[in-house]
């Protein structure tokens, strides 16, 4: 699991700045356990000196509306933040990182996480994650309700994962076969206050 300057094109920035701007895995995959004060909307030929494109693509509306709640937003920048995220957030869950997870997950979807990571320390499981790859990481919707920006970001991922018994058996999953993932990640983030983090806050399987 933006991952604002999940991000000034820079990943480290992000990291740096605790997911400054940030915003995985849905959890039935993881079982197995979402400017400018104006922006010029004419052509090259008409656009005014210092104002920037209008955003393109399904998500456009949605995008100008956040970019205008936050002249920070830069929905290129959260990509590659959402890439990142997205890693740490699988990788974590992988591994029952509790401490990594709570900054990047909404206060619903850490508590079901959190307990699908007892339930499985319970039953003495260890699993094991490996992403070969993201293949794609797209905006597909965007929204701002009172002040609340909603960004979902389609993934399509390469991922291996292996879960093994107490005895160390394997019992599902098989680290030698990649699996193509492709779910719908949905980050949040008020515009109201001071806190630059985006959270997930639902994840679904397409």
């Amino acid at each position: 699991m933006d991952i604002w300057t999940l991000l000034s094109g820079v990943v480290a920035i992000f990291f740096a700045y605790r997911l400054y701007t940030v915003l995985g895995r849905r959890e039935g995959h993881m079982e197995a356990p979402t400017p400018p004060e104006e922006v010029a909307k004419t052509g090259d030929a008409g656009r005014t000196p210092g104002l920037r494109p209008a955003f393109e693509g399904p998500a456009a509306a949605g995008l100008e509306a956040i970019a205008a709640a936050d002249t920070r937003f830069d929905p290129n920048a959260f990509v590659e933040g959402a890439r990142s995220a997205y890693t740490m957030i699988v990788e974590a869950f992988s591994a029952g990182d509790r401490k990594t997870l709570e900054p990047l997950l909404a206060a619903k979807v850490l508590d079901r996480y959190t307990t699908a990571i007892d339930q499985r320390a319970d039953r003495g499981e260890t699993v094991r994650t490996e992403i070969e790859r993201i293949r794609s990481a797209e905006i597909t919707e965007a929204g701002l309700d009172n002040e609340t920006a909603r960004i979902k970001v389609r993934f399509v991922a390469e991922i291996a994962t292996e879960t093994r018994d107490a005895d160390a058996v394997v019992i599902a999953g098989d680290l030698g076969h990649l699996s193509t993932v492709t779910e719908d990640w949905m980050f949040e983030r008020r515009t109201d206050t001071g806190n630059p983090n985006w959270v997930l806050t639902r994840v679904a399987a397409v």
